[in-house]
């Protein structure tokens, strides 16, 4: 049967078909959540990357070793724990609050190393590190409920 010989849908199958979407929804808002250490790792991962500025290259490029390693374990970890991945960038109320925070975290790594090499304020790094981690960590919690709301009211991944 051709798209033109298909029969049209009727209210009562629309509407059952709209139910069987928003259950898919609900069921999938429920199961993207992150492990309750998931956030506060992030957080802590992103504000290393700003402390170790002006630190020896050694120490630097070491960190984001660390940084790199980390995120592939928490992506793993997330992918495990609830079936999927999400671009953090994806359209909806989440990419203002990715783009943010990567704006955020990229003033303050900018920011500390400016401090560092021209004002001489080596302590200025680890202050800005332990900001952005704590940012970084409230932001992931605000992301992840702006992404389950999305999915509650219908968006898609």
């Amino acid at each position: 049967m051709s798209p033109a010989q298909t029969p049209p849908i009727g209210p009562a199958d629309a509407a059952r078909m709209l139910a069987e979407l928003e259950a898919a929804n609900a069921d999938l808002a429920r199961r993207a959540r992150a492990p309750v250490w998931y956030h506060p790792a992030l957080g802590l991962l992103v504000g290393a990357v700003v402390a170790v500025q002006g630190q020896a290259v050694p120490l630097t490029l070491g960190a984001y070793a660390v940084f790199a390693v980390g995120l592939l374990l928490l992506v793993k970890a997330y992918k495990r724990r609830t079936g999927l991945w999400v671009s953090g960038y994806r359209a909806g109320r989440t990419r203002w609050i990715a783009v943010g925070l990567a704006v955020m975290t990229s003033l303050a790594i900018l920011g500390a190393a400016l401090l560092v090499r021209e004002h001489g304020l080596t302590a200025a790094p680890f202050i800005l590190g332990a900001v952005v981690a704590a940012i970084v960590t409230a932001g992931g919690f605000v992301w992840e409920a702006a992404f389950r709301r999305d999915l509650r009211d219908g968006g898609a991944l």
